[in-house]
């Protein structure tokens, strides 16, 4: 009896079983997608005077890199902050996935390349030349025949100064870090490098006690930075880290970090940015 029940109700259990077959994969890859943790954030920086330094301990610090600080602490975020070279980070950071590098000049040609969030500094950018050493009234056809321009490697700046007709290894130096243009400067190797134009009394004492009497001599560009992620991160990573950006900025964390090394008028205008994001994205 037992058997012959069996073998009638066979058919109906196997159209059971392949209903629960077709489902039950999706429920289960939804379930697994769900517990997966979003793979942690490579972020990259590069050596800096003011903004990204490393102490005895290996460990990154700075103003750029305690606003990264406080993000990740918004965030929950735990991931180590790399310090390397300025034209590694930056080929590291178009060639890989879920990677962040700071600070990075949003411009035209790099606007397709990353994901962005900011902006985190806001400036003018200037050349600037040892004083007495390049006439203040100087033409572009005057620096471009007389004088030797350095920049860093990779930078946004490099395009700009090939643009003005500044040809490399004649009368444009790359470095490699941000650094190596001042030492360019005091060895006489090169008379001109970029500089922003918002300098402040601090930060004017610390050049004059290094050494350096500098005066802007020809205007380049304005300037915005920001944080550059890859293109593979998710949206959803692009606006946590937009809104809890947005969060330090208006909760005066912001100013706080930045006061004294930077223009009061360019931490007064991350804020309005900040507040207009904040509006915009709908944060929580």
């Amino acid at each position: 009896m037992i058997n012959r029940y069996f073998f009638i109700l066979l058919p109906q259990l196997l159209v059971i079983t392949l209903i629960m077959l077709a489902f039950a994969p999706a429920d289960a890859l939804a379930a697994d997608t769900e517990s997966k943790p979003q793979t942690a954030l490579r972020i990259i920086t590069e050596p800096s005077g003011r903004g990204r330094l490393k102490d005895k301990y290996g460990q990154v610090y700075g103003m750029s890199t305690e606003l990264v600080k406080a993000i990740q602490q918004q965030l929950g975020d735990t991931a180590k902050i790399e310090i390397l070279p300025w034209a590694r980070a930056y080929a590291i950071a178009v060639s890989s996935d879920n990677v962040v590098v700071y600070d990075t000049i949003r411009s035209a040609e790099r606007e397709n390349k990353f994901k962005w969030v900011g902006p985190i500094k806001l400036y003018a950018v200037n050349l600037y030349a040892q004083r007495g050493t390049v006439a203040e009234n100087a033409s572009l056809a005057d620096l471009l025949d007389k004088h030797v321009v350095c920049e860093t490697r990779n930078t946004s700046i490099v395009n700009e100064l090939l643009s003005l007709g500044f040809v490399i290894d004649k009368n444009l130096i790359l470095s490699l870090q941000a650094g190596d243009c001042y030492k360019m400067l005091q060895i006489g190797r090169a008379d001109l490098l970029a500089m922003h134009s918002d300098i402040t009394p601090k930060r004017l004492a610390e050049l004059q006690h290094a050494g350096f009497d500098l005066q802007p001599v020809y205007p380049l560009k304005n300037i915005e930075m920001y944080l550059a992620f890859s293109k593979t991160v998710d949206d959803k990573v692009i606006l946590d880290w937009q809104c809890a950006l947005n969060k330090v900025v208006l909760d005066g964390g912001f100013r706080q970090l930045y006061q004294g090394e930077y223009a009061d008028s360019m931490i007064a205008d991350i804020e309005t940015r900040a507040a207009q994001s904040q509006q915009q994205l709908a944060c929580h």
